[in-house]
């Protein structure tokens, strides 16, 4: 990447504070084959591809104030383009990476690190932040699916199963990689070889009080608090769910199930479909 590329994105960065959030009324979310990026209204209505990249697009997140829209590009590399999908840039890094979040200043940027195996495979997942320019980028421990609480002070992500006795949870730590505290962790039951509790897909509210994620069997999305504790049902049936995140005012949680993009009331209640098609999500 140019000199040019990477002024840029230090500007986005700059400038991530200095105009009210425009994203509050788009959810970003990924589908199709391969993967594109598309935006729609919270309520519904006509969709608007961002992406048209060959190697497809995946894991939307958007800027703190909604300027840009930072992607994953064909599983191995981190983009950000404008709210309207132009001006695309790859961050340059020695270092395949998907599904990023920014931080609440929009200076920094988490996402998993994934090493493949021969087939193409992934093979193993680590967490890493770097500037979002792409310099400095450091790996702060394993995991995956990571989320920025909105103070800066937590990075929420997915446990690998190795380091949870092959059950992953929801785990958070600094940015830096100390303080490493459980929020909803898996383990083994007595009979040693199926797991309870854990789970994927963690989202903290805008509050920071709250986190939500996806049950390990798919089916049901809870919401705890950041520090553990009891698990609040938000909604549960037999169609398999991903991604749920919390809408800016923290009122609303938007999901992917069955093919679709659905929204449910954080407290619990009759989903709502939003888009046909949906694969993760940003709000």
């Amino acid at each position: 990447m140019g000199r040019a590329g990477v002024i840029g994105i230090a500007a986005a960065a700059a400038l991530a504070l200095a105009a009210p959030a425009s994203a509050a009324s788009r959810i970003a979310y990924s589908a199709g084959s391969p993967s594109q990026v598309f935006t729609v209204g919270a309520n519904g209505g006509p969709a608007q591809q961002l992406t048209h990249d060959a190697a497809g697009a995946a894991h939307p997140a958007w800027s703190p104030d909604g300027r840009f829209v930072a992607y994953d590009v064909g599983g191995r590399r981190i983009a950000v383009a404008d709210a309207s999908g132009g001006g695309e840039r790859i961050i340059a890094i020695n270092q395949s990476g998907i599904d990023p979040t920014w931080s609440p200043d929009a200076s920094r940027i988490a996402f998993t690190g994934v090493e493949y195996d021969e087939n193409g495979n992934p093979e193993t997942t680590s967490i890493y932040v770097m500037h979002a320019d792409g310099s400095s980028y450091v790996r702060i421990g394993t995991g995956s699916e990571p989320d920025w609480s909105p103070k800066s002070d937590w990075i929420v992500y997915r446990s690998n199963a190795a380091n949870s006795d092959g059950c992953p949870g929801i785990w958070r730590m600094r940015s830096d990689g100390s303080d490493n505290r459980s929020v909803a962790p898996g383990y083994l039951n007595d009979d040693g070889s199926t797991c309870s509790g854990g789970g994927a897909d963690p989202s903290v509210a805008p509050n920071g009080k709250r986190v939500a994620f996806v049950s390990p069997d798919g089916t049901t999305i809870f919401t705890t608090s950041l520090y553990g504790g009891r698990h609040h049902r938000v909604v549960r049936d037999a169609t398999a769910k991903s991604s749920p995140v919390f809408s800016p005012d923290g009122r609303w949680i938007v999901y992917s199930a069955g093919g679709g993009l659905w929204k449910v009331k954080a407290k619990g209640g009759k989903p709502k479909r939003v888009a046909s098609a949906a694969g993760p999500v940003a709000w």
